[in-house]
């Protein structure tokens, strides 16, 4: 159960109340003003003696782990982290701040702190040596100035901070709330590791290297999405060159770093103001990281999913009216505003949130309200950075997709298909809450959310599985929470426990995610040389990037596929040019531009491989022509002189490089 401490100072909790000032002797932590600066020297020389410490027992604990262990290096190098961090807590707790070991939240504070001082490290020697071009040695010297000064600020003014309010959980809670999280975020991991990942975020993994690598956004890379996915693929790459693991599982691991930091946070607030036993706060935790994974089974790192993780905690905030301060507040919309900005769709979730408090208050103050200023600010720092950073996604790429993107929509079968199950299974928990809604006060939000997500779905119009992902996902939650606020109701959790079935049996019987052209190219490529470089002209992103990286070489083309001629094709064969003269020059000019820049990356970076699609899709005519779309470049024939063809399937034409080609 939730278990509340008292503060540790009653009487200058007492004498602050009354307005009088305390005696420096009677602050704990602070002696004599005239000493104060004497006192932070010292404090300063304990910082470093512990610190030195952990050092040692960092290298002697990593170079004890490889000995005894056949791990990687790094691995041992973590283990040896970890211990560090365990004898620095005790050491700043006890011997350089003074303020003992009793408190779970600080000692919280301080692994978060922890985690962040490593990261920033490793991203300032990454982005010292790998973006400017500097030299290890300055890097290290960077960080052996920086890193350690805010460390220590933070700790003394933040970890160890006295007049951090009282903690509202104890050390059992705590511990579970690590446990927790970190086996739930470990079984992720290990539940996914090697797998094949989804192409979208196979794409975002090798146009990423690509943008790192100094290709140009928009221009090197083009890609109908806004640039913040790119941004957030960044620390997964970090992650696969500092533990020397391949992109695919650089991914698994942050997506595993994230469900674990979310469920730490989320545990955090539903131990401190649910009132559920610990077992059942065990239980919606547990629920909630199924919520994030099962949905996405099958599409493991697309922007729904990341959604979803990022925006939990500050749900579950909204969910529990005057829970924690206007801090957390900001604190949690913030960090859901990034989830929030991966696409300009999303921006109904705040919405829908609102309209709920908005309509169970009977009030228009919620409009105005910290977390939805803090997605305001968030949101208009984001756009005015794409327009000053990125311009050419806005002004260029966006007409651009306005133009020919409506060939990916999906007709009302397919999009119904997708989300009857939903549409026919939640207003079962709707109807539940709005005959009780005492009994079930939070799931209420969580419905309004799934109902949110289930308008984004069908607002986007492509029937893509993944898109579902945010509805499914809330919606288990307040079936969860449904679930543990009526352990008594047979009737009840027997009907909503069908819902919860019926949500989940999608992504189950989908399974992991498969892809099977990529087992077709694999087989056909078998007895073939290792290719160096691979294009596919195809309007799908699934015969292309992933296809790559299962083949272990280099994705040549700008595009994941060729997505500007689908719709540039179509719409000119339903336009009337004697009529409609300019719009059909715009988009000959859009189906020009994807013909030259396939022309261009051939040209620069000669792939061994060119595979045909003979049955792309999106197409009003079956079985386009890639090879007489190309044809119409007059390049395109010597380039096609370099190539012989050496297979073809009911699908594919396999076309490789003479091997005397200059």
């Amino acid at each position: 159960m939730v278990e509340c401490h008292s503060d540790a100072h009653p009487e200058g909790r007492t004498a602050r109340a009354a307005g009088h000032p305390l005696p420096d002797r009677l602050v704990a932590g602070r002696g004599p003003r005239k000493s104060l600066t004497s006192g932070m020297l010292g404090q300063l020389i304990r910082f470093g003696g512990v610190g030195g410490l952990a050092t040692v027992i960092h290298v002697l604990s990593a170079l004890a782990v490889q000995q005894a262990f056949p791990v990687p290096a790094q691995l041992a190098n973590l283990a040896g982290f970890f211990a560090a961090v365990l004898v620095s807590y005790v050491g700043h707790a006890r011997f350089t701040f003074g303020a003992g070991l009793r408190s779970g939240p600080q000692f919280l504070r301080f692994v978060l702190l922890s985690v962040l001082g490593l990261a920033t490290s490793s991203a300032t020697v990454w982005l010292i040596t790998a973006w400017l071009g500097l030299g290890f040695i300055t890097a290290m010297a960077t960080v052996a100035a920086v890193v350690p000064l805010m460390t220590y600020l933070a700790m003394r003014l933040w970890v160890f901070d006295r007049n951090m309010p009282a903690p509202s959980f104890s050390w059992p809670d705590t511990a579970m709330s690590i446990g927790l999280a970190t086996v739930l975020a470990g079984a992720t991991l290990l539940l996914f590791w090697g797998r094949m990942l989804n192409h979208d975020t196979a794409w975002y993994l090798i146009a990423t290297r690509a943008w790192l690598d100094g290709a140009t956004l928009y221009v090197d890379i083009v890609e109908i999405n806004p640039p913040l996915n790119f941004y957030l693929t960044v620390p997964a790459l970090v992650l696969a060159d500092l533990f020397g693991l391949s992109d695919t599982n650089g991914q698994y691991l942050l997506l595993s770093l994230m469900i674990w930091a979310s469920l730490l946070w989320c545990s955090r607030i539903i131990l401190a103001e649910t009132g559920l036993s610990q077992k059942h706060c065990a239980l919606l935790v547990a629920g909630v990281a199924l919520a994030f994974v099962l949905p996405a089974l099958g599409s493991m790192g697309q922007r729904e999913q990341i959604l979803v993780i990022l925006a939990m905690p500050w749900v579950l905030r909204q969910a529990l009216p005057g829970s924690g301060g206007r801090g957390q507040e900001i604190a949690g919309a913030a960090v859901a505003a990034i989830g929030v900005s991966l696409k300009p769709h999303f921006v109904l979730f705040p919405i829908a949130a609102t309209l709920f408090h908005c309509l169970r208050l009977r009030s228009l103050r919620p409009v105005l309200s910290a977390a939805n200023m803090t997605f305001l600010g968030v949101g208009s720092a984001y756009v005015a950075f794409v327009a000053m950073i990125h311009p050419t996604y806005l002004f260029e790429i966006v007409g651009i997709a306005r133009e020919v993107y409506g060939v990916y929509r999906a007709d009302g079968g397919e999009l119904w298909s997708r989300i009857s199950v939903a549409v026919v299974l939640l207003p079962l928990p709707v109807l539940l809450v709005l005959l009780n809604r005492a009994r079930y006060p939070e799931a209420g939000l969580f419905l309004a959310l799934s109902a949110a997500g289930l308008a984004v779905y069908v607002l986007q119009g492509t029937g893509f599985v993944y898109h579902t992902i945010p509805a499914l996902a809330f919606g288990l939650v307040a079936c969860v929470w449904i679930v543990l606020r009526a352990p008594h109701q047979g009737a009840t959790v027997a009907a909503v426990s069908l819902v919860v079935f019926g949500l989940v049996a999608g992504p189950a019987r989908r399974g992991f995610y498969s892809n099977a052209l990529v087992a077709e190219v694999v087989q056909v490529t078998e007895g073939l040389p290792q290719p160096e470089g691979l294009i596919v002209l195809t309007s799908h992103v699934y015969a292309g990037p992933p296809v790559a990286i299962a083949l272990g070489t280099e994705w040549s083309s700008r595009y994941p596929a060729n997505w500007l001629v689908p719709g540039a094709i179509n719409r000119l064969a339903r336009t009337d040019c004697a009529i409609e003269a300019e719009i059909c020059a715009r988009l000959t000019a859009i189906a020009a531009r994807n013909r030259a820049d396939n022309i261009a990356d051939i040209l620069a970076k000669a792939p061994d491989l060119l595979i045909v699609d003979r049955h792309s899709g999106y197409f009003d005519q079956p079985a386009f022509d890639w090879e007489a779309f190309m044809a119409v470049d007059p390049l395109w024939s010597k380039i096609m002189a370099n190539y012989q063809l050496e297979a073809t399937t009911d699908r594919l034409r396999y076309f490789r490089r003479n091997a005397a080609a200059p």
